[in-house]
This record gives C-alpha cells, sequence and structure tokens, in this order.
C-alpha cells in the first residue's frame, strides 16, 4: 500500500514537471513569436518610410485617394532649425472651383507612396473647399503663427503634430540653389537639393555641389541642415561650419549619377555618416549671437556666427 501511494506521488511528480516544462516552452514560443512580428512590423516600417528628392516634389502631381488628380505641388514649407517640413503647397488649377488660389496642407495629410516618389492628399473634397487659401503673387508670412495656425486649427495639425518649431520657415525652392561658404568667406559651394522623408517630416539632409577648392573631384555630399548658419538677411549666403577633412570622410557622388536614396546599403551608410555629426550639445543650434543668426557646431567644433560677407 505504501509503495503504491510513494508510486502515485512520484507519478504526479513527473506529470508535474512535464506540464511546467511545456508551459515555458509555449510561453516562449508565444514571445519569440511576438519579438519576430513586432521585428517584421519595425522593418515593414522602414521599408515604407522613403526619403525624396524636393526638387523632384515641387512641380509633382498630387492625386487624392481615389486616384482623382487634384493639383501640383508648388513649394514645400519647412523650417531649417527644427530640420522638419511642415507643409506642402499645392495648386489645384481650378479644381472643385477652387480658382488659382495656393493652400498649405500638413505633412499630416499626405499618404507617401510605399516604392515610389509620389504622395496622395487624403483629404476629403468637402474639407478642401474651405481650407485657408492665399493668393499665389501674396505669399503670407510662413514664420508668422497667423496663417499657420489657421491652417493647423483647420486640419487639427496642432504643434505636437508639427515638431518642435525654431520659429523660422523657408521655401524649400529658397534653399535649393543657395550659395555657401566656409567660415573664412571663400565660397565653399551650394545647395544642390535637399532630401525629405514625407512620412514622417523629417529633412534628412542637405545635398550640396562642392566647389573644386573644397571637391578636387566635383563630388556631391549630403550633410544634415544643422551644420549650416543661417544669417537673419534671406539674401546673404549661409556658412559651412564643418572642417574640410570631415567632407573627405564622406561618400561622394556625381551630380548626373545619382544613387538610389532608398537602397538599404545607401541609408545605412548616409545614417552612419550623418549620425557622426550628432556630438551632445554641439549637434543643437547656439543661439543669441548679436546678429540674429543661428550657428551649429560640427565634430566637436562650435560654429562661427557672420553677419555680412
Amino acid at each position: 500500500m505504501k509503495n503504491q501511494f510513494k508510486l502515485h506521488l512520484i507519478t504526479a511528480a513527473v506529470l508535474s514537471a512535464v506540464g511546467l516544462t511545456s508551459l515555458a516552452q509555449d510561453r516562449d514560443t508565444t514571445s519569440s513569436g511576438k519579438s519576430s512580428a513586432a521585428t517584421t512590423q519595425s522593418s515593414s516600417a522602414q521599408v515604407q518610410s522613403r526619403d525624396l528628392r524636393a526638387s523632384k516634389l515641387i512641380g509633382q502631381e498630387v492625386k487624392n485617394t481615389q486616384g482623382e488628380s487634384m493639383g501640383d505641388i508648388q513649394d514645400l514649407i519647412v523650417d531649417p532649425v527644427a530640420q522638419r517640413v511642415h507643409y506642402a503647397v499645392l495648386s489645384f488649377g481650378g479644381v472643385l472651383g477652387m480658382g488659382d488660389k495656393l493652400f498649405a496642407f500638413p505633412v499630416s495629410a499626405f499618404k507617401a507612396s510605399q516604392d515610389k516618389d509620389e504622395l496622395v492628399l487624403n483629404v476629403a473634397k468637402e474639407r478642401l473647399k474651405n481650407a485657408p487659401g492665399f493668393d499665389r503673387n501674396n505669399w503670407p508670412d510662413m514664420s508668422s503663427n497667423r496663417y499657420r495656425g489657421e491652417v493647423d486649427r483647420y486640419f487639427k495639425s496642432g504643434a505636437a503634430a508639427r515638431g518642435k518649431s525654431g520659429g523660422r520657415m523657408m521655401r524649400a525652392s529658397e534653399l535649393i540653389g543657395k550659395d555657401v561658404n566656409d567660415r573664412g568667406g571663400k565660397d565653399a559651394g551650394e545647395i544642390e537639393d535637399m532630401v525629405v522623408n514625407m512620412t514622417n517630416g523629417q529633412i534628412r539632409y542637405v545635398v550640396l555641389d562642392f566647389d573644386k577648392a573644397w571637391s578636387p573631384d566635383d563630388k556631391m555630399v549630403a550633410l544634415p541642415l544643422k551644420v549650416l548658419t543661417f544669417p537673419r538677411d534671406k539674401g546673404e549666403d549661409l556658412v559651412l561650419n564643418v572642417p574640410r577633412e570631415k567632407i573627405d570622410m564622406a561618400r561622394g557622388f556625381d551630380e548626373d549619377k545619382w544613387p538610389d536614396l532608398n537602397a538599404a546599403e545607401f541609408r545605412r551608410e548616409q545614417d552612419r555618416y550623418l549620425s557622426s555629426f550628432d556630438t551632445g550639445r554641439n549637434a543643437e543650434p547656439q543661439r543669441g549671437s548679436r546678429d540674429g543668426t543661428v550657428t551649429y557646431g560640427a565634430s566637436g567644433e562650435k560654429g562661427t556666427s557672420r553677419s555680412s560677407k
């Protein structure tokens, strides 16, 4: 009798151990599945988030979610300090009886294609008719909160959606082609283009076409906006706060041989290079200069301000 009782106890203990092991394996499998799913979703999100050239977006046709042509992009409104795209300005060309006015739409109103350099305006037609617009020959001051406030309230795009703003807005077309000098006031090159991500509203980088004095092989190089000084006077040249040896480390490319901006290898290489400018405080704008310029440091150096050439 005692032997039978012991046998029952041993059997129960073995079954209990097997059950706990099985449960642990099930939990591990479930956890692994969730982790794998999360990784897949993260990878998918990265694939969907495409980088686009601002110069290619300007003039591009925009369609609605039904595939109907709505108009074209006249310009992008950007904040160079916060390194963000806030709005795309559209012309509807008389569609819906809206005349020849222009309309600013927050980045959140667009859906970017996963595999094409295209944007879809995700706004119902009836909402377009009452959107705040302006005459194409009388652009509002985008640095003022007045018109921006109207747009944000209408589309319910608040400060949280816009991201932190440095207060100064510019048109992307004003930045493209802008001359850039070194800190000694000598020509360094010009901004060839600006690469943006309309999914998250980031200005990923600008592409500089360097003069031969800076780049003997006449290569173009991607740089973050924070290494440039923007004088208060929009007519003045920008100032580059990066030593020449830092430019020599970059992977350049020819003007007529642009790489695939969304190729995985190219993006990884660009991200590594761009992250080398994130040096704590030196990655933040240095404010308070007497002439109102905004200066950035790079590679452990503090930039200098300049109000005139």
